[in-house]
């Protein structure tokens, strides 16, 4: 019945008709080793996977406070950004995956908590996480000039809301921070896309 469903099994059969301790006898039917964390947020923030945001949020809830629920990966994300001394001012935080519009946050804050964790021990994997301009995930069609290879950042985009937050390397290989966040624009989103290159190019070209 297993090896017509697709489960492949190894090994003889055991059979046993007398176990004298039913609570001892354990056999291995099927072992399955998640991804790691690191994995999970490379594929999440390359395809900006709503379903996976979601998801980690309450694992984060569960690793922290024992369930899964909604509620308990926010206390844990809010208690995490206080003892960051993330700027709270003017933040509301709903969800894990960005969709709800009554997401709040500044750019200004943004950028402080960016460039806290370059210090941290996790900063490599996830800077490595973040789409690069020309090159992969949601950037790939951006920065297909000036800022090919050399931005690294997350998109976030809703109905008239489109942003870009994370880091750009200049001309001189300096490191920068940066959080461009559009609200209520008027036009296409390309033609967003294309004023936030342009409000990043300057930068881009510093010595």
């Amino acid at each position: 019945y297993m090896v017509k469903n697709g489960i492949g099994i190894s090994g003889s059969t055991v059979t046993e008709s007398t176990v004298a301790n039913p609570d001892s006898a354990r056999y291995l039917v099927y072992s399955y080793k998640s991804p790691t964390l690191a994995e999970i947020i490379y594929y999440t923030n390359q395809h900006s996977d709503n379903a996976l945001a979601e998801a980690t949020l309450r694992m984060v809830g569960f690793q922290k406070n024992g369930d899964q629920t909604l509620s308990s990966g926010i206390d844990a994300v809010r208690d995490h950004l206080g003892k960051s001394k993330f700027d709270l001012e003017g933040f509301n935080y709903v969800d894990g995956s960005g969709l709800s519009r009554s997401h709040a946050v500044t750019p200004y804050s943004q950028v402080k908590f960016l460039s806290s964790v370059m210090d941290k021990p996790y900063f490599k994997d996830y800077l490595g996480s973040l789409p690069i301009g020309g090159q992969t995930g949601t950037l790939k069609k951006m920065f297909l000039g000036t800022g090919y290879g050399s931005v690294y950042a997350k998109t976030g985009t809703l109905n008239k809301v489109k942003t870009l937050a994370g880091y750009l390397k200049t001309a001189s290989g300096k490191t920068l921070v940066f959080s461009v966040l559009v609200n209520n624009f008027n036009g296409s989103v390309p033609q967003v896309k294309s004023k936030i290159e342009k409000v990043l190019e300057p930068v881009l070209d510093l010595y």
